[in-house]
C-alpha cells in the first residue's frame, strides 16, 4: 500500500490525503456526538439514582407521616370509586347542573394503607354561578375529596356558558387484612 501511494503523482496524493482527512473528521465528529450522549445519559441516570436513594432513605419518615395522617382520618368519610361518583352526582344535582354532568371512573391505585380513586368529570354548558356552587361544595369535602386537574373554557356560541373538565380524586383507607 505504501509503494502504491508513493507511486502516485502529487495531485493524487493530495486528493487521497484530503479524502482520508475528511473521513477522519466525520468519524471523530460522530464519535464525539456518541460520547456526549453517553455522558448525558450517565449524568441523568446518576440524578435519578440519587433521587431514588433520597426517597428510600426517607422511607421510615414517610411511612410514619402516612400512619399519622391515617390516624386523623375518619374511615367512614372516605370514598371508594362508586361512592365518589355518587357524591359528585349529588353535588351536581344540588348545584342544578346534574343534567350537564358526565363522569368516568378511572382505575383505582392501591397502596399498603390507601386506595386512590379518580373520576374524570365533564360539565358542559353550565353557568358560572352553578359551577361555583358545585366547586364550593366539592371543596368542603377536603381532605377526603380533592381536585387534581381543572380546566375551564367558554362555549363559542354562548360566552355566558362554560365547559369544565375536572379530575377528582378521593382517598380511601385500606383495611388491614
Amino acid at each position: 500500500m505504501k509503494a502504491w501511494f508513493i507511486s502516485r503523482i502529487a495531485r493524487e496524493k493530495l486528493l487521497l490525503l484530503l479524502f482520508a482527512g475528511a473521513a477522519a473528521v466525520l468519524w471523530i465528529s460522530d464519535l464525539s456526538e456518541r460520547v456526549r450522549l453517553v455522558v448525558r445519559e450517565v449524568q441523568e441516570t446518576r440524578a435519578v439514582l440519587k433521587t431514588q436513594a433520597q426517597w428510600l432513605a426517607a422511607k421510615d419518615r414517610i411511612e410514619a407521616e402516612a400512619a399519622a395522617a391515617v390516624a386523623n382520618l375518619d374511615s367512614s368519610l372516605t370514598f371508594n370509586s362508586l361512592r365518589l361518583s355518587a357524591e359528585l352526582s349529588t353535588l351536581a344535582k344540588n348545584a342544578g347542573i346534574d343534567q350537564n354532568l358526565r363522569s368516568e371512573i378511572q382505575p383505582t391505585e392501591t397502596t399498603a394503607q390507601f386506595s386512590f380513586n379518580t373520576v374524570v368529570v365533564t360539565l358542559n354548558r353550565v353557568e358560572w354561578t352553578s359551577l361555583l356552587a358545585f366547586y364550593e361544595e366539592l371543596s368542603q369535602r377536603a381532605p377526603y375529596i380533592g381536585i387534581e386537574r381543572f380546566t375551564l373554557g367558554s362555549v363559542r356560541n354562548n360566552p355566558a356558558e362554560l365547559n369544565a373538565n375536572l379530575t377528582v380524586s378521593s382517598v380511601e383507607i385500606t383495611e388491614a387484612p
